[in-house]
């Protein structure tokens, strides 16, 4: 359920974000999927599903906020050629951490506990999304009307 209301969120956003045009989209996109780790960080905490519901409404939200702002920034600015390359590049380090991420969940609960690691782990996950920002040159980037 906490899942299918994610997705919720982020059917909702993407209807909205079809016509919202923000001309500087990575700063608030990047501090906005921080939200995204919410869920599992409540989680930790032992919420009820009806918070997790709720968080995992605003991650999906969060989610597509970014997704669409990442995609616009990527398509507007990377020349075509080298689209493609780019693009695996991204899929590639964005997913690397995955399974390194899945087989050591197992041991460092055994060791710290459940609630320790999903804790952890989700504010290591927000961590990682606000740590771009630092970047001026990430946060400069622009969307011109005509472009996207």
């Amino acid at each position: 359920m906490v899942l299918s209301v994610q997705g919720v969120g982020a059917l909702l956003a993407s209807v909205v974000l079809v016509r919202l045009t923000v001309r500087r989209p990575m700063g608030p996109a990047l501090a906005s999927m921080s939200l995204a780790a919410v869920p599992l960080i409540l989680l930790g905490a032992g919420a009820n599903t009806l918070w997790l519901a709720a968080a995992a409404f605003v991650a999906g939200v969060a989610v597509e906020f970014f997704t669409v702002a990442w995609e616009t920034v990527n398509n507007t600015h990377i020349p075509e050629r080298l689209l493609s390359r780019v693009g695996a590049h991204d899929e590639f380090w964005s997913s690397v951490s995955i399974p390194i991420g899945q087989l050591s969940a197992a041991f460092l609960s055994v060791a710290l506990g459940t609630a320790a690691v999903a804790v952890t782990g989700g504010g290591v996950a927000a961590v990682a999304m606000l740590a771009p920002l630092l970047l001026p040159a990430l946060r400069r980037i622009e969307i011109n009307r005509d472009e996207g």
